[in-house]
């Protein structure tokens, strides 16, 4: 499983570890990847066709738009979401995006994708932790329209916080994780994790970054 963007300047170098390294079948490798918010259909077009380009892939597994917005929200419409969904659709029935969904989107948003949506979103990626809320019932809204809600940032990698409340070495994560010989990190995953296998439940998968082995497999 590969979690990319365009937004994260990765994608070439990502595309070349495929080439290089991935030795097995491409139907055993994942790749989820994004294309900025805020697009007209012919700009998520063209932004799809360079992600598959730095990839060199012919499709991806999944496909999400980055944000309901621009990123600096000077391009942001219920209308103008819904033609960029319209977009992410075409790509899918074109068949170059086996799956499609949403990034960062709150109720409102995901509901100005239903309104016009034939292909609805499989998955809405939101940040999510220990002591995250649900903001604006969007994880309901999620469980409600069969949605799968995907965590990023598990660990609160761009949060402020004092040492003491750290989800990887912090005091509550690392008390948890000594009386089961678990590390603090691992403790702040299965936070999720355990939701995610509760029967009904449409929260999904955990995606914790790092470019540490030892973290990885801790992981």
């Amino acid at each position: 499983f590969v979690d990319t963007a365009f937004g994260y300047g990765n994608e070439k170098g990502v595309g070349l570890a495929i080439r290089d390294c991935w030795n097995k079948p491409r139907e055993e490798l994942f790749v989820m990847t994004k294309i900025p918010g805020g697009l007209s259909k012919l700009e998520a077009w063209a932004a799809h066709k360079q992600n598959l380009m730095l990839l060199q892939l012919d499709y991806v597994d999944h496909l999400m738009t980055h944000y309901p917005s621009d990123w600096d929200g000077s391009k942001a419409s219920p209308s103008l979401r819904q033609e960029e969904w319209l977009a992410l659709e075409a790509i899918y029935e074109a068949g170059e995006a086996r799956s499609i969904g949403i990034s960062h989107y709150c109720t409102q948003h995901i509901q100005d994708i239903l309104d016009i949506a034939t292909v609805p979103p499989s998955v809405n990626q939101v940040e999510y932790h220990v002591g995250s809320q649900d903001v604006d019932d969007v994880m309901e809204t999620c469980r409600k329209e069969r949605i799968t809600f995907m965590s990023f940032s598990p660990l609160c990698g761009p949060c402020d916080y004092e040492a003491q409340d750290s989800l990887v070495t912090g005091k509550l994560v690392t008390s948890i994780g000594q009386k089961h010989g678990k590390s603090g990190s691992q403790v702040s995953l299965r936070f999720i994790v355990q939701q995610a296998m509760k029967e009904g439940s449409y929260v999904g998968p955990v995606i914790p970054k790092s470019n540490n082995m030892k973290h990885i497999l801790s992981n």
